[in-house]
């Protein structure tokens, strides 16, 4: 008979409101990815992290039954951060053409993937977060929602149903190759990150589209 396995935990067990806890749970994630920065994440457990963060064992497990936990809390937030972080890419002033508006999103991503501590560690080699899948789905269509709007207010893109689907999949298209340039190179893997913002130009930006 196969034992039914739970999936991992979506996150932290619970927010705090206390600043206090706020900051032990802030040091927790910091230290997780200092950790991640120099051994794997089948190296590191729970014990490791709490020594790392200053915290007991007991503090951690009252925010997070376990480490698998601590790596979903990580990725939910850094997905917040890639809204975010395009949020400010997007606000003005706006560069003059749609093509240095798409590369200064593009450049922000970039820059995330090089200095964010841990971010390789867990994002290319950390457990199976099948709970996430659905919120990663979703934030690439708020991506797509947020660079489309703009591109239809202030460059004359058309608001229409081809450019949403077109906007959308680039974005999708963007995600997978970005993972694919970093995978296996820190700073990113130059030839790659051209071949992007050749497919942004080339495509989500090329004013010719399907009516339908």
């Amino acid at each position: 008979m196969t034992e039914n396995v739970p999936p991992p935990p979506a996150g932290i067990l619970r927010e705090p409101q206390q600043q206090r806890s706020r900051e032990k749970v802030a040091r927790i994630l910091a230290a997780t990815t200092r950790l991640l920065e120099e051994r794997s994440y089948e190296e590191i457990g729970t014990k490791l992290i709490a020594a790392e963060a200053g915290v007991s064992i007991g503090v951690l497990y009252r925010f997070f039954p376990d480490k698998h936990a601590i790596a979903s809390t990580l990725t939910l937030r850094w997905l917040d951060e890639f809204l975010e972080l395009t949020d400010r890419a997007l606000a003005h002033p706006r560069p003059a053409t749609a093509g240095e508006l798409t590369d200064r999103v593009l450049d922000a991503h970039v820059r995330f993937r090089r200095e964010q501590p841990g971010f390789r560690g867990l994002w290319f080699n950390g457990p199976p977060l099948p709970a996430l899948l659905d919120h990663d789905e979703e934030n690439d269509a708020r991506l797509a929602a947020a660079i489309r709007t703009v591109l239809v207010s202030d460059y004359g893109y058309p608001d229409t149903p081809a450019f949403a689907r077109r906007a959308g999949l680039a974005v999708s298209a963007a995600g997978k190759l970005l993972n694919t340039a970093f995978r296996d190179r820190p700073e990113g893997d130059e030839a790659i990150l051209a071949e992007i913002r050749l497919m942004l130009t080339g495509w989500l930006l090329d004013r010719t589209l399907p009516s339908g």
